[in-house]
């Protein structure tokens, strides 16, 4: 009786990790063997991983990755890629969120820009920062529906809440000057607040991302807050998707 009324109230004060560690543990001799200390160190250990455990499926839900399982440890450094271990072992750390720099990834088609910055996304909520990707469309037809219904307003919060912001594949349509125009809020409210970074991804490099960013001042404005002070990658070589290709 006293166990279910204990359980009752860890799991009043949210503490289900440590609940559920308790329940399966109680009838185990070899807990009861253990000193106070010992158990509770086993509880407090299993309600941080309980909590760890939720706190990365809510980054994660919230991400939308378009590769979920992309990884840093699984990033291959063959030389015709032009990655730079020495550069990932950095941005592996995290600071860079934590400065609120950017990231601009550039590339041909299928050279895996998408994969790395799921990779990038995904050590960051390793690290308990908030992600949200989205490809350069999803975000012009979100803006477009905030538009709309008069949603814009709480769509820019969100935005500019999140620790990164990712964009995939800038330029694969241009921003008309309503887009482009919310865009430069998102990032001009996020630079004066401090709130964190981008990652762009685009199979252009920047120098030739006016075209497709509004008109020249909103374009100027943009490339001026993100790019030039920006972790650069130029990833290089054959697409990927061909290399994987079945030979015939």
């Amino acid at each position: 009786m006293m166990t279910q009324q204990l359980l009752g109230k860890l799991k009043d004060l949210k503490l289900t990790g440590m609940a559920e560690a308790l329940s399966s543990n109680f009838d185990k001799p070899a807990f009861h063997g253990l000193s106070f200390d010992e158990q509770m160190g086993i509880l407090i250990d299993c309600e941080l991983s309980s909590r760890d455990t939720k706190r990365m499926s809510r980054l994660l839900s919230l991400a939308k990755f378009r590769y979920p399982n992309a990884c840093l440890e699984n990033l291959d450094y063959r030389t015709t890629r032009g990655l730079d271990k020495n550069l990932f072992s950095v941005l592996a750390a995290c600071d860079w969120v934590r400065k609120g720099a950017h990231i601009v990834i550039d590339g041909a088609t299928g050279t895996g820009k998408s994969w790395v910055a799921c990779a990038l996304g995904m050590q960051a909520c390793r690290n308990g920062f908030s992600v949200i990707y989205r490809t350069s469309s999803q975000l012009a037809e979100e803006i477009i529906l905030a538009i709309e219904n008069g949603s814009l307003p709480l769509l820019k919060a969100k935005y500019i809440k999140a620790s990164i912001v990712m964009i995939d594949d800038l330029g694969i349509m241009p921003f008309d000057q309503k887009i482009a125009r919310a865009l430069l809020d998102i990032v001009d409210e996020r630079e004066r607040l401090e709130t964190g970074s981008f990652v762009i991804t685009s199979q252009y490099p920047p120098e030739r991302w006016h075209a497709f960013l509004g008109d020249p001042t909103t374009a100027d404005a943009v490339m001026d807050r993100l790019v030039h002070t920006a972790h650069s990658i130029s990833l290089k070589g054959e697409s990927l998707r061909k290399q994987k290709a079945p030979k015939k």
